[in-house]
């Protein structure tokens, strides 16, 4: 029985990939910081603050996910021809759960950003 033989490439992208996503995840999700009750409950202005710099680095991680797309599909497009197509749609496979991640982590930024300065009840 024939081995199959590892696709380096492939593994490089893919770990790449992996190591780009961990980073935008862990550094999106550090940026929501709690805020102080105060006597009135919610504040318009921290809500709306909160949300704004969910959006921007929301766009932040999009573009840098996008340029690491274009990297992946460049270096696809030099490697072996027989290879070509697999490592182009794996590299669309990890642009594809990439862009979900992000739209997650935005999603949670945004939840932590309404829970934000609600009052304690007690």
């Amino acid at each position: 029985m024939q081995h199959a033989r590892p696709n380096r490439l492939r593994s490089a992208v893919a770990y790449a990939a992996l190591a780009a996503l961990l980073g935008v995840v862990s550094f999106t999700l550090s940026q929501c910081t709690m805020v102080g009750d105060n006597v009135t409950g919610v504040r318009q202005f921290h809500s709306t603050t909160c949300g704004h710099a969910c959006a921007h680095q929301k766009n932040i991680d999009l573009q840098n996910e996008l340029k690491d797309f274009k990297e992946a599909q460049d270096l696809c497009k030099t490697g072996p021809l027989a290879d070509r197509e697999q490592c182009l749609n794996d590299a669309s496979a990890q642009h594809e759960a990439n862009v979900a991640a992000i739209q997650a982590a935005y999603d949670a930024c945004q939840a932590a950003c309404h829970r934000q300065g609600t009052g304690s009840a007690g």
